[in-house]
């Protein structure tokens, strides 16, 4: 009988091209507009409307694909769930000097306090 061991360097590889997948789906869903008859989520049509911020919302130095997985996570400077913002989320980093953006160890750029993301985590009790 053949034993199937799976390595850390296969389940790496695999975990990555899952992630390439699902990132690669997303924006192509998100490309297609999700099926809509036309109209822009909420969301979408209030950030057309309101100017450009330098504040947290600031993606100019990322590249693509990390501003492709920022979207694909469906991060928002404002959590809709009260009990779920970055600063409660294990992988928010809070910033140094206690006020501006943190950053989190998964999204790359700035990351708002008040913010949340589809990957939002409990911090441990």
């Amino acid at each position: 009988m053949k034993r199937d061991d799976i390595t850390r360097r296969k389940f790496l590889v695999r975990l990555s091209a899952a992630t390439g997948l699902s990132v690669g789906a997303g924006a192509f869903l998100a490309a297609c507009g999700g099926g809509d008859s036309g109209s822009a989520p909420e969301a979408e049509v209030a950030a057309a409307a309101e100017p450009v911020a330098m504040g947290c919302t600031d993606v100019s130095g990322l590249t693509d694909p990390e501003v492709l997985l920022r979207t694909s996570l469906q991060y928002v400077d404002e959590t809709p769930d009260a009990d779920k913002t970055c600063e409660g989320c294990a992988l928010f980093v809070a910033p140094e000097s206690g006020a501006g953006c943190g950053t989190c160890t998964l999204i790359k750029g700035p990351i708002a306090a008040a913010g949340y993301c589809t990957s939002w985590a409990a911090l441990p009790s």
